[in-house]
């Protein structure tokens, strides 16, 4: 009996591990909610919660939002967005997915522009749920970036992109595509991790926003509410423990 107990424990400490392993990228933020003034590079994009985080010098926030008249996105107010199947057409004809993901930089301390500050975008096209980060696409944001001359001038870029866009499949001096050759479906349910990181200028990571898009079945709003009181209890049972 021993021996089985062992076995059993085993068995579920290396399922937990393989789990850990293949789990997406986790949200992460110092905030969720509204960002003042950010536009995510157009006009008449909702200002949907966005996962904001904040640094001395800087701050970096992710955000994911309807496609012009695609149904509107809800959030579970923890990082993660949940968006419909399906394309939509822009003004001009160019054919996108019903959901885009917007970022937003903005450095407010000149001297840490000066350090060689600069920012990366990791993009997941694979609807699959064990998506690691290293496999990410990433686009560099640096060279769209720009301080000012001598750092002086301080500066917001902010913008929206849509997973269907081609150049985010296509290598570039800008772009490394995800690999493992996936192409994105936006017909397909699934699963996709993205995450905003700042980092100086010896390549060390100063800080990060990541969420998560759930594409497919959308939960109902009184789930929301019903995982909110959830997060309470657990919440509120922690603080009892500490207090004990």
């Amino acid at each position: 009996m021993h021996t089985v107990s062992h076995l059993v424990i085993s068995l579920l400490l290396g399922a937990a591990s393989a789990f850990a392993t293949a789990a997406p990228v986790s949200p992460e933020y110092t905030s969720f909610g509204p960002l003042a003034g950010a536009t995510y590079g157009g006009s008449g994009i909702p200002n949907n919660p966005s996962a904001i985080t904040y640094r001395e010098g800087f701050t970096i926030a992710l955000t994911a939002h309807q496609r012009y008249d695609a149904p509107k996105l809800l959030n579970d107010g923890e990082g993660t967005y949940f968006a419909t199947p399906g394309t939509t057409l822009s003004p001009k004809n160019v054919l996108g997915s019903t959901w885009n993901v917007g970022y937003y930089v903005h450095v407010d301390q000149p001297t840490i522009a000066e350090s060689g500050l600069s920012f990366k975008l990791f993009y997941d096209l694979d609807a699959g749920m064990n998506t690691d980060e290293d496999k990410l696409g990433v686009l560099d944001l640096s060279t769209f970036f720009s301080i000012g001359a001598g750092g002086t001038a301080l500066d917001t870029k902010q913008d929206s992109q849509n997973m269907l866009f081609a150049f985010l499949a296509t290598p570039s001096p800008l772009v490394t595509p995800p690999t493992g050759g996936a192409s994105f479906n936006p017909q397909a349910n699934g699963h996709y991790s993205f995450i905003l990181a700042a980092y100086n200028g010896q390549g060390d990571e100063l800080g990060r926003s990541a969420i998560n898009v759930q594409v497919g079945e959308v939960p109902e709003p009184g789930v929301f509410a019903l995982l909110g009181l959830g997060a309470a209890g657990l919440v509120a049972a922690r603080r009892r423990k500490q207090q004990a």
